[in-house]
């Protein structure tokens, strides 16, 4: 469902908040769908549950998944909205990093391959 890069310097529980809005851009998760207990998705993750928490707590702050009755968590009505617009620094970003690559001396056939190779490691 999530993958994790453990070497990266971004934290755990910002990967698993990206991860999540990703889910939804890509039409995994919808508005109202139960998103994965904080528990399960702890031990799939192989990190603390505590983590999984403080993701979840900043995205029910952020307006992306509301708290149900029982203990489970559900993706809000607006989350489709909030991960297109997290989706536009992305974007811009991978435009900046592209054009700086250009600017480096890659040709566009090697970013192309690059990107291909990513694609093959997306679930």
């Amino acid at each position: 469902m999530l993958d994790l890069d453990r070497s990266s310097s971004t934290p755990v529980y910002d990967q698993i908040k990206s991860g999540l809005k990703g889910l939804v851009a890509k039409g995994r998760l919808r508005p109202g769908d139960e998103a994965p207990s904080i528990r399960g998705l702890a031990a799939s993750l192989k990190v603390n549950p505590n983590t999984v928490a403080r993701a979840y707590r900043e995205l029910a702050e952020e307006g992306f998944l509301e708290s149900r009755r029982g203990g489970t968590s559900v993706v809000a009505r607006s989350a489709l909205q909030l991960s297109r617009d997290c989706a536009a620094p992305a974007r811009q970003a991978f435009l900046e990093s592209a054009r700086r690559a250009r600017q480096a001396g890659l040709s566009w056939k090697e970013l192309s391959e690059l990107i291909v190779g990513l694609m093959a490691t997306e679930p």
